[in-house]
């Protein structure tokens, strides 16, 4: 008999079809500026470094990182199937918690990747715009309505978050020229205090990209996520957005 998982698993582990939509859109955009191998050559090594860091307890520090790096080269080849057959089953029961902190392991060596090579701007202007169109299949149908009030949307997402268990609490604030998506009691909350988060290594929480893409489908590339601000729980994420009329 398997055991029970606990209520922050089953929410991570529901939580891989929006961090695959984040990862499709890295990858696509990835390899249109940077070229086709930049798994291979780019990401699969600052993999190592996140799967290190997120799981220490499954690799000792005399891990072979080429032999890790081989092990996820692999992970990456056969999870999308993976995960497409999960979503095509409406279960994620063939998933395992170790999948998902590699998948974050993945959506992070990219972030780094476009930061040093193409820049900050580069996530800004073209993956959120990518990621806009590749979540329509995950999120609800009232988030990405061309006709609804941008406040509307956010206010559904955030009340989305919170019902299926991603975060123990969220809420948007809405000014004229920026909206805050403050997240609380996170499904992934215990690799806050990790290493990569507090040396900056990571700069957008998926939560706010995913907020940010949304602003994005609906008022264009001058929806800008500024960093993240994580705390040893959560993060806050500001998007500038143009005032609506």
């Amino acid at each position: 008999m398997q055991s029970q998982q606990s209520e922050p698993e089953n929410a991570a582990m529901e939580a891989v079809f929006l961090y695959k939509g984040i990862l499709d859109a890295y990858e696509a955009v990835g390899t249109e500026l940077i070229g086709p191998d930049v798994l291979e050559d780019h990401v699969l090594p600052r993999m190592v470094y996140y799967v290190k860091e997120f799981l220490p307890e499954a690799f000792s520090e005399e891990t072979d990182s080429d032999t890790l790096s081989s092990e996820l080269k692999k992970f990456m080849e056969n999870f999308k199937k993976k995960v497409d057959q999960a979503f095509d089953k409406g279960s994620v029961q063939d998933l395992t918690m170790e999948d998902i902190w590699k998948l974050r392991a993945a959506i992070f060596g990219y972030e780094s990747v476009f930061i040093e090579i193409l820049g900050e701007a580069a996530i800004k202007n073209y993956v959120f715009m990518r990621m806009s169109d590749i979540l329509s299949a995950y999120l609800p149908e009232r988030m990405l309505n061309p006709t609804a009030p941008l406040k509307e949307k956010l206010e559904a997402y955030v009340d989305f978050i919170k019902e299926h268990d991603f975060v123990g609490y969220a809420r948007v604030k809405y000014d004229k020229n920026k909206v805050t998506i403050a997240a609380n009691r996170c499904a992934f909350a215990r690799i806050h205090d990790s290493e990569a988060y507090r040396n900056l290594d990571v700069r957008f929480c998926p939560w706010g990209m995913i907020a940010s893409a949304i602003v994005t489908a609906h008022q264009g590339r001058e929806a800008l996520l500024s960093s993240s601000l994580f705390t040893t729980t959560g993060s806050v994420s500001d998007i500038a957005i143009k005032e609506e009329k």
